[in-house]
């Protein structure tokens, strides 16, 4: 009798359209660093934070699949990045992580939703590189310390000018680009890599700060995307998302979230076009 009324309901659910919804529990660690995912006012926001809110909306309208989030904050990327790599397979990343082959064999990786130019970063007063000439680098950065995100490919970068360029450079690691930064102006005898985004945030908020790029060891074509562990239940999901149809990065969403977090002198220079 009970099996026959329960039947009875369901049958009637259907007819009306309605299923009863799967649901499952992403976790989501992030790397706090603005506008990509930081806290504002004790509320989650940025870039990173509303394309995974949009990925959840699609789970849930193609795949009948309802995502509860459960966030998990870092302020250490290495920290972070570790984490995610040593996850069970229900964890998504969202670090400004940028896409590299030494990455790809620890953690997969999902399309790129931006690109990045890495920018070496001086004082104001500090004289423009004209080339990679060894002479005029090492006579430029004489007795200056760099400055980088520990394990980050801005690291990478900063060894690589050390062994081609200035063999006694003395390379400081931190946490934040916005500690890099913070070094920076606090002496001139300091420099170090950053990301694009990452400097136009920085003098958007220190108008008066005199810095610029060293543009000869501008990074290209780097991208950023999701991470996730190897054994991810994600990750084909990830990549339907972004690329079923003309792909997430075509969508007029996709542009407007650029535009809450970021200026239009910037855009052209990190948007994924299709």
């Amino acid at each position: 009798m009970k099996k026959t009324a329960f039947m009875s309901i369901f049958l009637m659910l259907l007819s009306l359209g309605i299923s009863a919804q799967k649901t499952d529990t992403l976790r989501v660690y992030y790397y706090e660093n603005y506008p990509y995912a930081y806290t504002e006012m004790g509320i989650i926001k940025g870039i990173e934070l509303e394309i995974m809110d949009e990925f959840v909306a699609w789970m849930q309208k193609k795949k009948d699949l309802n995502l509860i989030l459960v966030k998990r904050q870092y302020n250490d990327f290495n920290s972070f990045y570790n984490d995610v790599k040593n996850a069970k397979p229900g964890v998504i990343g969202m670090g400004s992580v940028s896409n590299s082959l030494d990455r790809e064999k620890e953690v997969l990786f999902s399309p790129p939703y931006l690109k990045n130019v890495s920018v070496l970063i001086t004082d104001g007063n500090v004289a423009s590189l004209k080339s990679k000439n060894k002479e005029e680098i090492a006579f430029v950065f004489k007795d200056m310390e760099a400055f980088a995100v520990k394990n980050s490919s801005h690291e990478k970068y900063m060894n690589e000018i050390k062994t081609s360029y200035i063999p006694s450079l003395k390379i400081n690691t931190t946490e934040t680009q916005s500690n890099v930064l913070n070094k920076i102006t606090s002496d001139k005898k300091n420099f170090g890599f950053v990301d694009i985004i990452a400097y136009w945030s920085y003098l958007k908020n220190n108008s008066n700060k005199y810095l610029k790029i060293q543009k000869v060891f501008n990074a290209q074509n780097e991208m950023f995307g999701f991470i996730m562990p190897k054994n991810s239940r994600y990750a084909a999901l990830m990549n339907e998302f972004f690329e079923s149809g003309f792909g997430f990065t075509a969508t007029k969403k996709y542009h407007q979230i650029l535009e809450t977090y970021l200026g239009n002198e910037i855009i052209d220079d990190v948007e994924i076009k299709n």
